[in-house]
């Protein structure tokens, strides 16, 4: 077998092993032993049913809630819009490219939170009008402007939520900002 196959090999038992605790955690089919044997722990004999609760809200959201989602989705509608305006002016360049995507990847958490509570997802309003740059670097400097506004954003949008599954994605969102999009906004600057 070769290394390709080996690994192959290798995930594909452990899919079937973490399978098989799965399957028997949430039919509460598996015994204690069986579940010993694959390492799992060792006073559970039964497990609660499967069920949809996650896909359920906790709680309604209050106005300042709904108010924070909004205006995330509409800062990260913003600079997906910024970046797209880069990517048509200079062709689909490092980091904005990749970047775009990850902008895209944000909407989409956002979105799935906005359909989990309930409510409509904004359409994206587009730019009011589009940037223009003389030089890559002009447009990674307004990429670093972005990604620290962005940040900066969530730091006023967390207070005013309580619920842990929206300040889980916004200090997600934040950190992508942080920790991948500014750094690259700074290398290409």
């Amino acid at each position: 077998m070769n290394i390709k196959q080996s690994k192959w090999a290798r995930m594909g038992a452990a899919a079937l092993v973490i399978g098989g605790l799965l399957v028997g955690t949430l039919t509460g089919a598996a015994s204690a032993t069986e579940l010993d044997r694959y390492g799992g722990p060792t006073s559970q004999t039964t497990a609660p049913a499967a069920s949809t609760a996650w896909r359920t809200p906790v709680t309604s959201l209050d106005a300042a809630e709904v108010a924070a989602l909004n205006e995330a989705i509409n800062e990260e509608y913003g600079a997906l819009n910024t970046y797209g305006a880069a990517i048509a002016q200079f062709g689909s360049i490092i980091p904005f490219s990749q970047i775009a995507r990850a902008e895209q990847q944000h909407i989409n958490a956002l979105a799935r939170l906005f359909t989990k509570y309930g409510l409509a997802v904004p359409a994206n309003p587009g730019l009011a009008s589009t940037p223009s740059w003389s030089t890559v670097a002009a447009a990674c400097q307004t990429g670093v402007a972005a990604e620290i506004a962005d940040a900066a954003l969530y730091d006023t949008l967390k207070p005013a939520v309580d619920n842990a599954d929206i300040l889980q994605v916004f200090a997600n969102l934040q950190a992508a900002s942080l920790n991948s999009h500014l750094p690259a906004f700074e290398a290409c600057n």
